[in-house]
Parts: C-alpha cells; sequence; structure tokens
C-alpha cells in the first residue's frame, strides 16, 4: 500500500421514518442508511479517490470495501494519524523499525496536549489555526504565510514540513524549508463544513506520495475541500481527482 491511514472508524447508521415522528409516538423505520465515517476513514476515501493506493488500519471490510479501500497496508510509504487515537501507539508506531523508511504525517486533531510528543517523530504536521495557536501558545490564531514562521519552532529534523490551514483562506505551509501559502477558492454556497478537514489531509497525504509538490499538493487540497463544503454528507461528498481536476480549470482562487 502507498497510503496508510491509522485512525478512528465510525459507521454512521441514519434510519429513515414514513413521517415525523411526536412525543411518545413509535413508529417502525421502513429504511436506513448506513455510511462509514469519522476522521480515519475520510482521510483514507479522499486518498484514494485522489489516486494513491490506500488502506485503513483495522479489519472492517464490510465498511471500507465499498469505497475502494483494503483494510491491511504492508507496503506503506506514507503513514498518516490523528490524535484522537491512542498517543503512546502512535508514537510505538512512529518509532517501530518498520516505520522508518515511510513518511509519517501527524494531524494535531484534535489538539491534545500530550499529541506534542509526536512532532519530533512525524516528517509533517497538519493543523487547523485553533490547534496551531494552542500548540504554540499562541495568543491568537494564524491568519497569514507570516503569521506562520513561528512554526520553525517545530521542525526539529531535516526535510520537516508544517501545514496550516487557513479555513477560508486558503492553506500555508513550511515546506523543503520554504514559506507557502495557496489562497482557497470561491465557491457558490458552503453546505457543510464537517469533514472537510479530513478530505483536505487525505490528499495532502496521497500528494505526498505521488510526489506531488508542495504549492500544487495545496493546491490540490484547496480544491478538494471547496467541492466537498459544498455537498451533504462526508464520505459521499469527498471527490474524485477527475472532479477536482475539472474543478480547478474553471476555479477562482480568492
Amino acid at each position: 500500500m502507498s497510503v496508510c491511514v491509522f485512525g478512528s472508524l465510525s459507521l454512521d447508521i441514519a434510519p429513515r421514518l414514513p413521517e415525523r415522528a411526536h412525543g411518545g409516538q413509535t413508529l417502525l423505520v421502513d429504511n436506513r442508511t448506513e455510511v462509514v465515517g469519522g476522521r480515519g476513514p475520510n482521510q483514507a476515501i479522499a486518498s484514494a479517490r485522489f489516486g494513491a493506493v490506500t488502506a485503513m488500519a483495522g479489519a472492517d471490510r464490510l465498511a471500507l470495501a465499498a469505497h475502494g479501500l483494503e483494510a491491511v497496508g504492508p507496503d506503506t510509504r506514507v503513514l498518516l494519524c490523528q490524535m484522537e487515537t491512542d498517543i503512546a501507539a502512535i508514537a510505538t508506531l512512529f518509532r517501530s523499525k518498520e516505520a522508518a523508511s515511510v513518511r509519517k504525517i501527524i494531524r494535531a486533531a484534535p489538539a491534545v496536549a500530550q499529541g506534542a510528543e509526536l512532532f519530533d517523530l512525524a516528517d509533517m504536521l497538519i493543523f487547523n489555526q485553533s490547534q496551531f495557536a494552542s500548540f504554540l501558545g499562541l495568543d491568537r490564531e494564524p491568519e497569514t504565510v507570516e503569521d506562520l514562521y513561528v512554526a520553525r519552532r517545530l521542525l526539529t529534523k531535516p526535510n520537516q514540513a508544517v501545514v496550516v490551514t487557513l479555513g477560508p483562506t486558503g492553506s500555508s505551509a513550511i515546506w523543503e524549508d520554504r514559506a507557502i501559502f495557496v489562497p482557497a477558492f470561491t465557491v457558490d454556497a458552503v453546505t457543510d463544513t464537517s469533514g472537510a478537514g479530513d478530505c483536505f489531509c487525505g490528499v495532502v497525504a496521497a500528494c505526498v506520495d505521488l510526489g506531488i509538490g508542495p504549492e500544487d499538493a495545496l493546491r490540490f487540497a484547496n480544491a478538494a475541500a471547496a467541492l466537498f463544503v459544498q455537498a451533504h454528507g462526508a464520505a459521499p461528498s469527498i471527490p474524485h481527482r477527475a472532479e477536482i481536476d475539472s474543478f480547478l480549470e474553471a476555479a477562482i482562487p480568492r
């Protein structure tokens, strides 16, 4: 496998009722939808749909197979983790000899203080604005690429990168020892932002695996997130590479 995601997995079950239920009323469910969810699968699906061969750590083939994901990944080149899974387990994984040659990405979500011990072990750190401010002890959230220079404090080894999403403004990074800012794209309407960060991170991981450079990686990830927020539901809203390419042909940066 090229990309392996180590993260939480959930299955959202939404019952469909024939009519709106009132207090004290019992109705039989005549249908239901089941959608795989959680940060782990969302990121893995985004990576797979962008074109990277992707695995999800675990054994829930029923939930993952429909999205083109495998349940194990022995030949991993990129490992993507986040902080809602056990920090000690991630640290053990990052320190393992099997992960020595793997590009290790840690997403600082949620902003768990203990997670800071993973920064020295990772090759790439991904934050949103509030997470970045929390871990760096800043009194305000970053808004520009200049605000990101303080991130150099987190860089402890060669070729390490820091990526920060800036909400509707875009995304920025200290990557390959350069400060980068890529603006977000104008969209017609925002429907749902829940999971947009998952989509962004999955595409970044895929770009790292595919050898795509920093500016293009952020541009692809911004475009994927822009498409994502215009639709309903997490996994169903994650775009495929062809959709991202088509969007970029006509997209207008902010």
